[in-house]
């Protein structure tokens, strides 16, 4: 099945609400177990998202698709990978997500170059340049098509609203039975 490219004003969209998430740098008050969820307005499914960078290794976010995704985010989560155990290599294999991550130059390809040049944007420093790729189990990590870069710029703009929120009020995402999320909806309305 051939995936739809994203146009120029798709990625600029995507560009534009990841710097503005980079800017907040939410990792400065919220964990990778801060999970709240964001309603795709196309198909109703759930993408469960996770800032990254507290622990000041990767810096981004992880958004776990579906109950294939959140499964995928527990398991994860309720095991420790050890390097040298072959359930860490199974790790990279069961994701079900989109991630953003912001890399240096070098993590790269011409391809996410050629995106940032298109739209005529420039970084410096480490860990400046936004990396998106999509996950799905038994695969490759591969770049975004046009319906994951339009959900994904949905994802963040929600995520820079909840994450300002949770900033002020930490509890506001504590569940009042154990597996319920703080979920975001988006709806449509007059076009």
């Amino acid at each position: 099945m051939k995936q739809e490219l994203p146009g120029i004003e798709e990625n600029k969209k995507l560009y534009e609400i990841a710097l503005q998430y980079k800017e907040l740098s939410p990792w400065n008050w919220m964990w990778d177990s801060d999970v709240f969820g964001v309603q795709n307005p196309e198909n109703g499914e759930i993408g469960y998202c996770c800032v990254l960078g507290r622990a000041g290794m990767e810096y981004g976010l992880l958004v776990y698709l579906g109950t294939e995704g959140l499964k995928a985010y527990l398991k994860t989560q309720s095991r420790k990978f050890h390097p040298d155990d072959m359930d860490s290599l199974d790790s990279l294999h069961i994701q079900k997500c989109l991630n953003l991550f912001f890399e240096d130059r070098t993590h790269l390809t011409k391809r996410d170059l050629k995106i940032i040049n298109t739209l005529g944007l420039e970084f410096r420093g480490p860990r400046s340049y936004p990396f998106f790729r999509s996950f799905e189990p038994g695969y490759f990590p591969w770049y975004l098509n046009r319906e994951e870069v339009k959900y994904l710029t949905i994802v963040l703009q929600q995520v820079i609203g909840v994450c300002s929120r949770f900033k002020e009020n930490p509890e506001m995402l504590k569940s009042p039975s154990p597996g319920e999320f703080f979920v975001r909806t988006v709806k449509k309305e007059r076009g």
